[in-house]
């Protein structure tokens, strides 16, 4: 066990995957652990998609499905083994935790109308078949998308949803497993599908 702690470590400190992406991302003396990613679509050569403050573990997939949208992440900030969506905004505060198998989704994939569904799946046969990004043709204008603003203080536990347009509100907690489709008043606990206010936080611990 010693030796795969070890050895996590030093894949963490080697971590060259960053390398190639550096010129997309805007961040101080933050670390990027071994499984972070960050997928882009269709990137623009100068544009910063991810910005990053300072003092922060990230071990997350940042991902964006087109050229549009960013991720901006403030000081002294974790996010686990997660994955953010991103085609308009996805943005967090300071001294945010996020545990692993969370997923941030600022948009609908697909259109309410099951005709543009169908097309979706023809135009993705159609780039898959010719070795192109199978979403390469994908008509986004039809797709919904809303910010998703998680606030500083706040804690998002495991494997819960967050979608888009939501507000996590400054020192909120998401209970493990809550999907969360309507914001989150602030000092909160909330849990559930879809996620509701359990209780408030005592004022005696609420950030002054």
């Amino acid at each position: 066990m010693f030796f795969k702690i070890v050895d996590y470590l030093k894949q963490v400190k080697k971590n060259k995957k960053i390398g190639a992406l550096k010129r997309f991302i805007d961040a101080g003396n933050s670390h990027f652990l071994g499984n972070f990613n960050l997928i882009l679509s269709y990137p623009q050569s100068e544009k910063k998609y991810l910005i990053v403050g300072d003092d922060c573990m990230l071990d997350c997939d940042v991902i964006f499905e087109s050229s549009d949208g960013n991720v901006s992440i403030g000081n002294r900030c974790y996010i686990g083994c997660s994955k953010i969506i991103c085609r308009s905004s996805v943005s967090f505060g300071d001294d945010v935790f996020v545990a692993w198998g969370s997923y941030f989704y600022d948009h609908d994939s697909h259109a309410v109308d099951y005709r543009e569904r169908e097309n979706d799946i023809k135009t993705q046969l159609e780039d898959y078949r010719a070795g192109r990004n199978f979403i390469e043709n994908k008509n986004w204008s039809v797709v919904n998308t809303k910010p998703i603003k998680i606030s500083s203080n706040a804690w998002i536990g495991m494997n819960c949803i967050i979608l888009k347009g939501v507000t996590i509100g400054e020192g909120a907690i998401v209970g493990a497993g809550s999907v969360v489709t309507k914001d989150v008043p602030p000092w909160t606990i909330v849990g559930g599908n879809p996620a509701k206010v359990i209780k408030e936080i005592p004022i005696d611990l609420r950030k002054s």
